[in-house]
């Protein structure tokens, strides 16, 4: 990146002036005074570009085609036109790079977000979930599904303490769950049994508990 920064600026000041040459210090100024310069040495804890470093590039991007005589940097046999198609090949080059970099580091940053957003959202559902079981529980009539009713009778057995260990994909799939507690206490019993009464009076407790949370969450 120093090499494009030199070059380009190099070509600028050789454009502008007109002539082959060129004052070591202006172009020293001229470097550290850009933008992209200034935005890479605080990342990279780069110090400024030295004058020992600028003759060297330029040494190295123009070998035996230099002199410095008195402060100013003398080009000989230069041509601007292939001085700029050499600064447009690098620019190439250093995008082509930058453009596999990203993309090698896309899938990374896809699943680390994914990732992220899996985690702040299932965060979100465990909180919702010992919310809406926190004030549920609060009703008399839900201590009736500390325990799985009619294990051996029903299809799913399902308790507060099975649910309270689960992760919900939903609010709905959490809703589901209480639902099927109540669905299968007032199954199980008979009907008019005080226990099918608290089942059915239960069905308004968790209504009101759902309501509670939704308008929480919204």
């Amino acid at each position: 990146m120093d090499e494009l920064i030199v070059l380009q600026t190099l070509y600028t000041l050789l454009v502008q002036n007109k002539t082959n040459r060129v004052s070591l210090v202006r172009l020293q100024t001229e470097i550290n005074d850009n933008a992209l310069l200034k935005q890479l040495v605080p990342s990279t804890r780069k110090p400024a570009v030295s004058v020992h470093d600028i003759l060297e590039l330029i040494k190295r991007l123009f070998p035996k085609k230099t002199s410095l005589t008195e402060g100013q940097l003398t080009f000989y046999n230069l041509h601007l036109g292939e001085m700029r198609e050499q600064l447009l090949a690098r620019y190439a080059g250093i995008r082509e790079s930058l453009v596999s970099q990203i993309s090698a580091t896309e899938p990374a940053i896809e699943a680390l977000v994914k990732d992220k957003t899996t985690s702040q959202r299932t965060r979100l559902l465990e909180l919702c979930r010992d919310t809406l079981l926190n004030k549920f529980e609060e009703h008399a009539r839900a201590r009736m599904y500390a325990h799985s009713v009619g294990e051996d009778a029903v299809r799913e057995p399902v308790n507060l303490a099975l649910i309270r260990g689960r992760t919900p994909a939903s609010i709905l799939e959490l809703q589901a769950w209480l639902q099927m507690c109540v669905a299968n206490a007032t199954m199980y019993y008979g009907s008019g049994s005080k226990e099918w009464r608290d089942a059915r009076e239960s069905q308004g407790q968790l209504d009101e508990t759902i309501g509670f949370v939704r308008s929480v969450l919204e």
